[in-house]
């Protein structure tokens, strides 16, 4: 965990890899950015997203989606 997170500023734990569902380079990238307390917010703000946009995990480009949204709500470069 760096000093503080990319979206609250604040130091925390990391959240656990497992609970991110992204490739190993993206789940790096969060897991080294980002709190687990942001993560968990994350995680309720997802199925928001899923819902209002009607992704599907098996389309390629809805996975592209939710990772685009997760990457913003996280304040995490592309």
């Amino acid at each position: 965990m760096p000093e503080s997170c990319a979206r609250c500023q604040k130091s925390g734990e990391a959240p656990e890899a497992k609970r991110i569902p992204f490739g190993p380079a993206l789940k790096e990238k969060i897991a080294a950015s980002v709190c687990s307390s942001c993560w968990k917010e994350w995680e309720e703000m997802e199925i928001k997203v899923i819902n209002e946009y009607r992704l599907n995990f098996m389309e390629p480009e809805h996975r592209k989606m939710i990772q685009k949204a997760c990457l913003e709500f996280l304040n995490l470069p592309a």
